[in-house]
């Protein structure tokens, strides 16, 4: 049986850089406990990775939480709650840079050839930007959507879920209080963590 052929690029534009599938989709949330339940105890995600920022890439960028569910095959699905952010916020620039997909590459000669090939087409491409365990490039399309290219800094690991699951219970226990905020849940965590390492008297 005949294969078919390999598809040629137009003349004068070299193939792309190969991409390695979806690292994730990412969305925003207002309701972190049910998201987490919903996730881990509906469908069975494993809670993989948290982030937590203030003052993200510019001044006034509210801080945030943005966690992470393994959906198999190292694909993932994430969520970011922002502090202070109204419940259903109308369309922004925060919302549109929130809500993006994420393509995976290997290296960062690939994320590099990736940048150099979006230059050359014209599109707007951010620089590199490392984040704990990524680094990621960021564009557009031609429909407004926010897509990312991003490789690994390296592989996520025990430590980094359970690191995720302090960070959440501590985002759920004070998103339950009227006046959340970052530091109050780097708090809480801080207690979480004591609590866990305490060793009761003999």
């Amino acid at each position: 049986m005949a294969t078919a052929p390999s598809p040629v690029p137009p003349q004068g534009l070299r193939p792309a850089p190969g991409l390695d599938g979806v690292d994730h989709l990412a969305y925003v949330t207002w309701r972190p406990r049910a998201t987490y339940e919903f996730y881990t105890q509906v469908l069975g995600m494993p809670l993989v990775h948290a982030i937590t920022a203030t003052g993200w890439v510019t001044d006034d960028y509210p801080d945030f939480v943005h966690f992470f569910f393994d959906m198999g095959r190292g694909n993932r699905i994430a969520f970011f709650y922002y502090f202070d952010l109204p419940a259903e916020a109308p369309p922004s620039d925060l919302m549109h840079r929130s809500r993006h997909l994420a393509f995976h590459v290997d290296t960062e000669e690939d994320l590099l050839a990736w940048r150099e090939r979006l230059k050359s087409h014209g599109v707007r491409v951010t620089t590199p930007l490392a984040h704990e365990l990524i680094e990621s490039i960021y564009f557009d399309d031609p429909n407004g959507l926010q897509l990312e290219i991003t490789r690994p800094l390296r592989e996520m690991s025990g430590i980094d879920a359970r690191d995720a699951e302090l960070t959440l219970r501590a985002l759920i226990d004070v998103t339950a209080s009227p006046h959340p905020s970052v530091q109050a849940m780097w708090q809480r965590k801080a207690e979480l963590i004591r609590k866990s390492i305490e060793v009761p008297a003999p």
